[in-house]
């Protein structure tokens, strides 16, 4: 007998979930409060995206966060065992859903909906569920190639999931994988760059690559220290610049054929990329200072960012006065 309790939608205290038998318009209502409250930039650029895919892909981020609670919060808390019993048990319900008999739980219930519509593919639902192992595991990120070998599974996954979303044929889905998952992995890269304290206080997990630390002179110890004042500083910050230059160019590879996506999709994914991408002029504004400070980026400057791409000056302005 299954004995493994359902993993919660959200923490609790968070967007409490609707209650059983919550009418169709209640469970609507809390996707888009959970997908706004854990996810504010991609949940906005969402908002310009055609209204017949919103409801899906508030569905489709229900189902990554829901892993990602069981990665962090359940495995840091109820241990590593009680983990892999929920993704293996995650792995049978997903595999039922994908073929038409989901359980009677909400996410499973809308994820085969949106599955009965779109077709999705199976194979980055199950590299997501392989990217929550590494975290449970706390494999370490040895090198870059660990970092966008992790980054293309637990995100590279999500931007090949959205892809029948944001296209008007199968060919074009097939023409754009590698961009769907190089905007994953940039984005990947990013949060890992504004969450460098938050992950090491919380988790204990560095997601820096090890020999890049270490060809600068630094330690995962350091990350517990106060690294940023000292003659370790410019060291340190010569990581995080190396890191944005790579997430940078991912994202450069990502848009570069954004006119392949339906025309609805298009200023989506772009705002998409530009907010994201801003996250690391923010931590250039902080002084790099990613280990007491998160970055974000506020609403006005979203706005900016998505109407005008002034990223590269403001990156040049924000390193000349770190410099200076």
């Amino acid at each position: 007998m299954n004995t493994v309790a359902p993993i919660p939608l959200a923490p609790p205290d968070a967007v409490p979930p609707p209650v059983p038998g919550a009418s169709r318009a209640e469970e609507d209502r809390f996707l888009r409060r959970a997908f706004k409250h854990h996810s504010r930039t991609f949940s906005l650029a969402t908002r310009l995206l055609p209204v017949p895919v919103r409801g899906p892909v508030a569905t489709l981020y229900m189902f990554c966060r829901t892993v990602d609670n069981v990665a962090d919060e359940w495995a840091h808390k109820a241990g590593p065992e009680k983990a892999y019993a929920h993704i293996e048990r995650m792995s049978r319900q997903l595999y039922l859903t994908l073929v038409g008999q989901p359980p009677n739980e909400l996410l499973w219930r809308r994820l085969a909906e949106v599955h009965q519509t779109y077709r999705l593919p199976s194979e980055p639902f199950y590299e997501l569920l392989e990217g929550a192992i590494w975290d449970i595991d706390e494999r370490p990120v040895e090198s870059v190639d660990d970092l966008l070998a992790y980054a293309d599974r637990v995100a590279g996954s999500v931007g090949a999931m959205m892809l029948p979303f944001l296209v008007d044929s199968d060919s074009s889905m097939n023409d754009l994988r590698g961009q769907a998952r190089a905007l994953g992995q940039a984005m990947q890269i990013t949060n890992i760059l504004r969450d460098v304290g938050e992950d090491r206080q919380a988790l204990d997990r560095v997601y820096l690559p090890l020999d890049l630390l270490n060809q600068a002179g630094l330690s995962a110890d350091d990350l517990r220290g106060d690294i940023l004042i000292g003659p370790k500083r410019a060291a340190y910050i010569s990581v995080l610049e190396t890191l944005m230059d790579l997430a940078d160019d991912l994202y450069s590879e990502a848009t570069e054929s954004i006119t392949l996506l339906s025309t609805g999709a298009q200023l989506a994914i772009n705002s998409a990329a530009r907010m994201y991408r801003e996250i690391h002029n923010e931590l250039r504004a902080l002084g790099y200072d990613n280990l007491h400070h998160r970055a974000c980026v506020s609403i006005g400057r979203k706005a900016v960012v998505i109407a005008v791409d002034d990223y590269a000056r403001r990156k040049e302005r924000l390193i000349h006065a770190v410099a200076a």
